[in-house]
């Protein structure tokens, strides 16, 4: 853990969110020191239903035991305090708004008009606590008429399924969710900056991010337009139709991937590949643009006769931007993420310490100095009576009446 203070130390999070891109945006902020209370229902979620499961006694298991923890859930709740409480009651959702007028940000990502139906919509609660920033992911926008919008969907209707693939293909989804991941640190970011204009201003806003927004802004950092007007097809597979050689090229026990980005280079990998007639072929960007499949069918020949770490050590050797294609097992077994921290073992809270889960979890893909080690994810309801007691204001029979109304477990 850095000696140096975590940048959102005191920052309290309230997060009522669910599944992807609400509990990794605040997993970023608990990775920033932040104070996050993850308000969940009393009956177990899907998110934590979800095998493989961490087993209480350390080590994994893919059929679920009383006081398992679901791997995809134990990696986004790192850090987070674990509130029981069921917020459809109007019980449950006067303690929320007794949480929210102690903290900081207020996280959700439910759909447009769900938190307003409990009394929890930005509106409500800026009236109690006007400092508060209040971050809503949805697939279209805070005030938008309700519309399910899940990852796949997302990509769908922002342009970048339709950019996904090979021209003679089918359009594809990408390989990891996108739009769920994006949005995320897109909200971190608003919350981020929020704050900062709070720390000026002394009031709260809301941070409105839609998942739509943030696919077809990526989408549109590139000129499609141009492309569509010069007849570039929307999906050229590995390759890019603005230049040559761009792609993925063969090897005999693998892949290797490569771009070529300026004269220099292509005159370096020609004299490699010992192709000095290509050279002379196509010297300049703009006559390689216009003779790709001649380009790819010369570097093609030439690596599918060698191994592709000797390849990529070839290619590397030459300062040419290239890498071999790995699977993610093999990817995160590369030394190099280990040694920056990346990657480490996930444990279940109740296991002992030297008997992981087996599985590994990212942790925040930033170096810098008061990023904090994070605690494991908390078992459903762990801290409910702490955190009620210390933010919320109840006392033991308090806490036992809620028990006994099926508030809080």
């Amino acid at each position: 853990m850095s000696e140096a203070p975590a940048p959102l130390a005191g920052v309290r999070v309230l997060d009522v969110s669910r599944f992807v891109s609400g509990p990794l945006c605040t997993f970023l902020l608990a990775s920033m020191g932040a104070e996050v209370i993850s308000v969940e229902s009393p009956r177990a979620s899907t998110s934590r239903r979800l095998p493989p499961f961490a087993h209480p006694d350390g080590g994994n298991t893919h059929d679920y035991v009383e006081g398992a923890l679901s791997i995809p859930f134990l990696k986004r709740s790192r850090g987070k305090r674990s509130v029981a409480l069921d917020l459809t009651h109007p019980r449950g959702a006067s303690l929320v708004r007794t949480l929210t007028m102690h903290s900081d940000v207020f996280v959700e990502n439910s759909r447009s008009d769900a938190m307003a139906s409990f009394g929890l919509g930005y509106e409500q609660l800026a009236v109690e606590n006007p400092r508060l920033v209040y971050c809503a992911i949805s697939g279209y926008g805070y005030d938008v008429p309700d519309r399910p919008a899940m990852d796949n969907i997302v990509q769908a209707a922002s342009g970048v399924m339709a950019k996904t693939g090979f021209a003679d293909g089918p359009p594809l989804r990408a390989g990891i969710t996108v739009a769920d991941h994006a949005s995320a640190t897109y909200a971190a970011l608003g919350i981020l900056g929020a704050l900062r204009q709070r720390d000026a201003t002394g009031r709260g806003q809301l941070v409105d991010v839609a998942m739509l927004d943030v696919l077809t802004a990526s989408v549109w950092d590139e000129p499609v337009d141009h492309y569509a007007a010069i007849g570039m097809p929307p999906r050229t597979g590995n390759a890019d139709g603005r230049g040559a050689p761009i792609n993925t090229y063969r090897c005999v026990d693998g892949w290797i991937a490569l771009t070529c980005t300026s004269d220099r280079q292509w005159q370096q990998l020609c004299d490699l590949m010992e192709r000095d007639d290509a050279l002379a072929a196509w010297p300049t960007i703009r006559e390689r643009a216009g003779a790709k499949e001649q380009i790819d069918a010369a570097v093609q020949a030439w690596s599918q006769t060698r191994p592709v770490r000797d390849v990529e050590a070839a290619l590397l050797a030459i300062g040419f931007p290239a890498g071999r294609v790995r699977d993610p097992i093999e990817a995160a077994a590369d030394q190099h993420l280990r040694d920056r921290g990346l990657l480490s073992e996930l444990r279940h809270p109740d296991a002992p310490a030297d008997r992981p889960s087996g599985f590994l979890g990212a942790a925040l893909p930033i170096s810098f100095a008061g990023r904090v080690e994070l605690a494991p994810a908390e078992v459903l309801g762990a801290s409910t009576d702490a955190v009620l007691g210390e933010v919320g204001g109840c006392d033991d029979d308090d806490l036992t009446q809620l028990r006994a109304d099926g508030v809080i477990a």
